[in-house]
């Protein structure tokens, strides 16, 4: 079950990254080399041997991202949602990204200088990137838990500044001198970096030192519970709301009330699967029975192979008694499959009996078919020829 869990996990992350598009993957390829070539431009020695490659591999990085950006702001006017798009975001990345460098140069800006402007590029990693609009989610939500965290940490740098001020600045008039200098120390001390360009030397100014790094570990502790938590809890909803979807699609369940629909939503597991991948193998023990959301298997029947599709579902047989899977199943496209184990198999069909009397009798007349055809195969071996 471990390992099942563990392959699920990786196909979730992998499958998105096979669904790139060509356009997509290009962008990735032109922005790493951009940012390759603006990063080489500021070394002297590779500035000197190289600036006409680097000067054109970055001209023509400027030039896609332009072409990128006019073909993006085409396709929203003609789509009607011109003034949504030249609003958004993704507007604002892409202008900054394109007039940011000629604006630098023609302002006079020397070539090097000017293309350090070529960093914004980078937020082209933000501009459609789903986790940063969950992420700024979460932030929205967990603003009031944050802000109270924050508020504590200014409690705590103010205090310990002025407090060390106090206790340092006789003994070290150089490095506490007045309270910015001190606010520095406090800054280096909660945020637990420790440049030690300014350390306490009295029994006191150790004692406050000690307070402050304990009181620096616990507001970064609490920021991070409180983001990591908002994450998950977000997350689960976002999936929660995703798989309620697929399951209200499959037609097994579109005669169940949302209650149960609801019930059911808690049970499954969804999987991400890509293109050719063996769910099921012959010979295998099973424990789960999995229902298509999206996408197509191919199970391998002899002597014809059966494809299955959306709102289908295979595996029946190990829930009902024959443990033992009975054929390979495989993807043949990406596919979003919604798995049911056995202990949620027995609770479910327990609470509704009419969805049990369904799988059964579809899982009774998938065996009859199987056994026919694989009546109808010995057959055809066995005839003369």
């Amino acid at each position: 079950m471990i390992f099942k869990d563990a392959i699920g996990i990786i196909a979730q992350f992998t499958a998105p990254l096979r669904r790139f598009s060509a356009s997509s993957l290009a962008g990735v390829v032109i922005l790493t080399v951009g940012l390759s070539a603006m990063t080489a431009y500021t070394v002297p020695a590779l500035q000197s041997a190289a600036d006409g490659w680097l000067s054109a591999c970055l001209w023509c990085c400027l030039a896609y991202f332009a072409v990128e950006s006019a073909v993006r702001a085409r396709t929203a006017i003609r789509a009607g949602l011109a003034q949504s798009h030249f609003l958004s975001f993704s507007f604002f990345v892409d202008l900054i990204g394109v007039i940011a460098v000629p604006i630098a140069l023609i302002g006079g800006v020397s070539g090097p200088n000017a293309w350090l402007f070529a960093s914004f590029w980078v937020l082209k990693l933000a501009q459609n990137s789903p986790g940063f609009a969950q992420l700024g989610r979460v932030f929205a939500l967990e603003a009031k838990a944050l802000a109270s965290v924050f508020a504590l940490f200014l409690i705590v740098l103010f205090l310990s500044s002025a407090a060390m001020y106090v206790i340092e600045r006789r003994v070290q008039p150089g490095a506490f001198s007045s309270l910015p200098e001190a606010l520095w120390w406090a800054v280096v001390t909660l945020t637990t970096t420790g440049y030690g360009d300014k350390v306490p030397i009295t029994e006191l100014g150790h004692l406050l030192g000690g307070v402050v790094m304990i009181f620096g570990i616990v507001s970064f502790g609490l920021s991070t519970g409180i983001l990591a938590t908002g994450f998950a809890a977000e997350t689960r909803r976002r999936n929660f709301i995703q798989t309620w979807d697929l399951v209200s699609k499959v037609p097994f369940f579109q005669s169940l009330e949302p209650s149960s629909i609801t019930e059911i939503t808690h049970m499954l597991r969804r999987l991400e699967v890509p293109e050719r991948v063996a769910i099921i193998r012959r010979g295998k023990v099973g424990d789960c029975m999995y229902f298509i959301a999206a996408g197509e298997v191919q199970v391998d029947i002899k002597p014809t192979p059966v494809r299955l599709g959306a709102g289908a579902f295979f595996g029946e047989l190990a829930l009902l008694g024959d443990s033992v899977r009975s054929a390979n199943v495989t993807t043949t496209m990406p596919s979003t499959l919604l798995i049911l184990d056995l202990a949620d198999f027995r609770t479910l069909t327990a609470n509704h009996p009419d969805l049990k009397r369904a799988i059964d009798a579809e899982a009774q007349r998938r065996m009859s078919e199987n056994q026919q055809m694989r009546e109808r195969h010995r057959a055809a071996g066995a005839a003369p020829a």
